[in-house]
């Protein structure tokens, strides 16, 4: 245990910082809080994985997609059952970890996970741990030392149960060749079409067929659930609008925070340096004091010379190639001595030898920019409209808990919520579908589900209050409801004979086209078989188009192409019914090494990922672990149903983002 510790630290290093921390940084510490629900979602060698760790889980995971994915994120996604049993999954595996790792008598040393965690970049100052930094960090999660020290504790106990078979996956070169062979192949393809509208005059459909498909689908035809709702959407930018600023405090705000409008004044200069080491003796540091001084009474004799001398006997290698060039800088980015050197001296003049840690310095300033303060009047509406916002954003924090109490308490109807919020209340002008009504949700599918739900639809009472967006919340009211109903036969019956006649006219294009299949195959030709082939176009094997969607692409790269041509069939995307021919297959180019590793590293890794979940599996074959399917259904937000006078009260949804 403790030889691989010292042999993976780096790499153990790397995958905290990577993944271990930022999920930190997002609150995670359901693993040690205890209280909450006991109820069990899930049960591992009987120990429970209880639905408060749960829903904690959940949460974070919606909190990493909300910051990976931004404004498309879609907090409806999360009721989606594969996802929440994947949670429950991921809370299984990390539970039967945990288990071998005890019976195998894995433990991380108290040593060990302090050199762990001072080796996080994020807990470093200046390439050092800063202890100070540590506890902000965590204190910004409600997390102390002892938590974040356990669950790396924890992690490290884990690492050798997965690591050995994650990363020793070795893939052979061969291997990789032959991956990326397949992956980069291109196909040359050529098709030939036989169009349904060829045998569309020549099919009938009688009356009796049309209806007899329309009894036999009676959800085929249907008009869709449709209704006209009030609703009302509290969020920042409709409470700004509501938000008056006094111009004085426009004036306070831009004379408080000058600095913020303010371009620091800057120099541009180069340098040459005398290095000295800390260590010196006080003969060496004299020796480059002397050449500093030689060098710098050379170039001010010949200015000119500067970037050359620099080239050839400055010490900094970083600025040296560049004729001693630094480029433009304001203070605060220099060390002091060599700072107060720039600022003090006048463009074109040399200063020094200035002597800083770094050793001697001869410095010529090339340029200034002066410093340049924006006029109050130019930044003053932007400042305006700050204020607004953030005032607005303050109101928001209040007005959350009202909006939510208020749907709730005066559920029959959304005025009195307008009213108190100062917020309009809005009627759809006509029925709209629910995919209308979502649109009109921020595209938020929740919403319209909880519109269209038997309680809201029946008691037309107002939904729960949902974070349809990032601090947005909407509630909604059904103020009347057209269920689905089925289209009069006379008015669709003249769809179904069209669908029906296209129907057979492709039947009778695809019984020709295999006919004519079986002939090519047997080595007819073109003209002996009546088919006209296109100019052949070049495939690969990951860009499906209209003309080839994905199931004919992958009949592209199915095709046995050990004898060319080859054919092979499928129903046109476009009507009819098509004949493919594989004219020609085109390898890729020589697969340089950098390209094999990359392709061998990627299997590695896949391979890798599948040997850890196969481990898993046999954990998981060996333990008693159960999941309450009905309990994991059922842990997703439900309208609350009852009377107006004392309504279930369910979790609002978003409830937590706009604190």
């Amino acid at each position: 245990m403790y030889d691989f510790l010292e042999k993976h630290k780096r790499a153990v290093q790397i995958v905290l910082a990577m993944i271990m921390l930022p999920f930190m940084l997002v609150g995670v510490d359901f693993y040690f809080r205890g209280g909450g629900s006991n109820e069990a979602v899930a049960t591992v060698g009987g120990e429970k994985v209880t639905r408060e760790q749960f829903d904690q889980a959940l949460r974070e995971q919606g909190d990493r997609l909300r910051q990976s994915m931004g404004r498309s994120f879609d907090a409806a996604m999360l009721d989606n059952p594969d996802v929440r049993y994947a949670v429950v999954e991921n809370l299984v595996n990390q539970r039967l970890l945990a288990a071998e790792a005890s019976r195998e008598r894995f433990r991380a040393s108290d040593a060990q996970v302090a050199e762990v965690i001072a080796g996080v970049p994020a807990f470093q100052e200046d390439g050092k741990f800063s202890p100070e930094r540590y506890r902000a960090l965590l204190q910004q999660q409600n997390m102390t030392p002892a938590m974040f020290e356990e669950r790396v504790r924890r992690d490290l106990a884990l690492a050798p149960l997965q690591e050995p078979i994650a990363s020793g996956s070795i893939v052979a070169r061969a291997s990789a060749a032959r991956y990326l062979s397949l992956v980069e192949q291109r196909r040359e393809i050529a098709s030939a079409t036989i169009d349904a509208e060829a045998f569309a005059k020549g099919v009938k459909v009688d009356d009796a067929a049309v209806k007899a498909f329309y009894d036999e689908n009676p959800t085929a035809f249907m008009t869709p659930e449709q209704a006209r709702f009030e609703y009302a959407i509290l969020s920042v930018d409709a409470l700004g609008g509501n938000v008056a600023v006094d111009p004085a405090d426009v004036r306070k705000y831009y004379d408080t925070n000058l600095a913020s409008y303010t371009t620091q004044e800057e120099r541009a200069a180069s340098h040459i340096l005398i290095a000295v080491r800390p260590d010196a003796s006080d003969a060496d540091k004299a020796a480059a004091e002397k050449k500093a001084a030689a060098i710098a009474a050379q170039v001010r004799a010949k200015p000119a010379s500067f970037a050359e001398v620099a080239k050839a006997q400055s010490q900094d290698p970083g600025s040296a190639p560049q004729g001693g060039e630094l480029g433009s800088f304001g203070r605060g980015s220099m060390v002091k001595a060599f700072e107060d050197a720039v600022f003090s001296t006048k463009p074109g003049e040399i200063a020094g030898p200035v002597q800083t840690e770094f050793g001697w310095h001869v410095i010529r300033v090339t340029g200034a920019k002066p410093a340049t303060q924006r006029p109050f009047e130019e930044v003053r509406a932007q400042i305006e409209a700050d204020l607004r916002r953030t005032r607005a954003q303050d109101r928001f924090q209040a007005a959350a808990d009202q909006f939510q109490n208020l749907v709730y308490e005066q559920a029959d109807s959304l005025a009195g919520l307008g009213k108190a919020l100062d917020i309009p209340v809005q009627t759809t002008p006509s029925f709209v579908t629910r995919a209308q009504a979502q649109q009109i949700g921020r595209n938020n599918a929740k919403f319209a589900e909880a519109l269209f739900s038997p309680a809201s639809l029946q008691a037309k009472r107002n939904t729960e209050a949902i974070e349809v967006a990032p601090n947005t919340l909407m509630a909604g009211r059904i103020l009347e409801h057209r269920p689905a109903a089925p289209r009069p036969f006379d008015e669709v019956k003249a769809e179904i004979r069209r669908q029906l006649e296209l129907k057979a006219a492709t039947d009778a294009a695809e019984r020709v086209g295999r006919e004519k299949l079986a002939l090519l195959e047997q080595g007819k030709s073109d003209k002996d078989v009546g088919l006209s082939f296109g100019k052949p176009v070049e495939l690969q094997r990951m860009q499906a188009s209209a003309a080839f969607p994905p199931d004919i692409l992958a009949k592209v790269f199915q095709a046995d192409a050990s004898k060319l041509p080859a054919h092979f069939s499928g129903v046109n995307p476009r009507g009819g019914y098509s004949i493919y021919r594989l004219t020609r297959v085109i390898e890729p180019d020589t697969l340089d090494e950098s390209r094999l590793k990359l392709a061998g590293e990627r299997m590695g890794e896949q391979l890798g990922r599948e040997f850890v979940n196969a481990y898993l599996a046999s954990l998981r074959a060996r333990a008693d672990v159960t999941i309450n399917q009905s309990l994991l259904e059922g842990v997703g937000g439900r309208q609350g149903e009852g009377s107006a006078s004392g309504p279930a009260r369910p979790a609002p949804q978003g409830r937590g983002a706009p604190r």
